[in-house]
């Protein structure tokens, strides 16, 4: 079976990682007509790094952003207002992980490519007017 994939956002990257490892082929259709390492940072929770790590992504998410000790809030002069832990810091068997959300995106997608191979992301093209057996135009 294959599975069709609109968007090839960290959701859509991720959701054909996921179905290839349980056997399923995937396409994803993006509309952009190259893929850019856009955004700002993200925090990924310890839960969602568990599942990267079911999919083999744990060692380069890890090594691609850092890995969270404690939450803090300080006042405009410096001084801890209140702070906790994160990740293992906090119990969790799993790290939080701060990264910058572009990287993300790479990682899944050279990933994809790897894995289910370069025509798995296909580019410039709006995921619409899916008929049995192809794409009507």
């Amino acid at each position: 079976m294959d599975v069709v994939i609109a968007g090839a956002g960290i959701a859509g990257l991720s959701a054909a990682l996921f179905l290839h490892s349980r056997g399923l082929r995937a396409r994803v259709f993006e509309a952009v007509s190259e893929i850019r390492e856009l955004g700002v940072g993200i925090n990924i929770q310890p839960h969602a790094i568990r599942e990267l790590g079911r999919i083999d992504l744990f060692d380069s998410v890890l090594q691609a952003g850092n890995s969270c000790l404690k939450w803090a809030m300080f006042n405009k002069f410096g001084q801890p207002i209140w702070q906790e832990p994160r990740g293992i810091a906090a119990g969790h068997e799993w790290p939080q992980v701060s990264i910058h959300r572009g990287r993300l995106q790479g990682i899944l997608l050279n990933a994809v490519k790897e894995r289910l191979g370069a025509d798995a992301v296909v580019t410039g093209h709006r995921a619409t007017g899916f008929v049995q057996g192809g794409i009507s135009k």
